[in-house]
C-alpha cells in the first residue's frame, strides 16, 4: 500500500540521513561489508534484498536495479545510537531528541521524521522504541 509523504518541513529535512551501525544509505555492498562484514543471512522478496546482521540487530535493505542500500532497520540495542535514540529508549527521550514527528500512524505505534530524501520511522511499543528504520524516500511504509 503506497503511503503519501507529508509535506512538513522538520529540523530533520535540513540535515543528511542518519547512519545506522555504520551503514548509510547508497553505500554500495562493497562498503558496506567493508563496514560490517558478511551478513549472517541472506534473503529476496518481492524485489528487494535483505540482509541480516542478527548479533548486531540489524537489517540492511537493497532494491532491485538500485546499486545502493535502500533502508536499514535497527532491532536491537547492540545497533547503537541513531541520532541520539536508541532501541528500548522511552517514548518521551525520542521525542526530546528528534523533535515533533511529521506523521504518526497506526495511532501513534509508528513515528515518522521526514529529511531530504529520507524517511526515519521509530516504532513504539509499551512506551519504548522498539525499531527503527530509515529509508529512502519514496520507498513502501509498514
Amino acid at each position: 500500500m503506497a503511503v503519501a509523504l507529508l509535506t512538513t518541513v522538520t529540523a530533520a529535512a535540513q540535515v543528511a540521513a542518519p547512519s545506522i551501525a555504520g551503514i548509510s544509505l547508497g553505500m554500495t555492498a562493497e562498503q558496506t561489508r567493508g563496514a560490517v562484514g558478511r551478513a549472517d543471512r541472506e534473503s529476496e522478496s518481492l524485489g528487494m534484498r535483505f540482509w541480516e546482521y542478527s548479533r548486531r540487530g540489524v537489517t540492511v535493505i537493497w532494491k532491485e536495479g538500485e546499486a545502493g542500500v535502500h533502508g536499514i532497520v535497527a532491532s536491537r540495542p547492540a545497533a547503537g545510537q541513531v541520532s541520539g535514540v536508541k532501541i528500548g529508549d522511552p517514548e518521551v527521550e525520542l521525542r526530546n531528541t528528534w523533535g515533533t514527528p511529521a506523521r504518526e500512524r497506526q495511532s501513534g505505534r509508528f513515528l515518522d521524521f521526514i529529511g531530504a530524501g529520507w524517511v526515519l520511522s521509530a516504532e513504539l511499543r509499551d512506551g519504548k522504541v522498539v525499531q527503527i528504520t530509515l529509508m529512502a524516500a519514496g520507498a513502501a511504509s509498514h
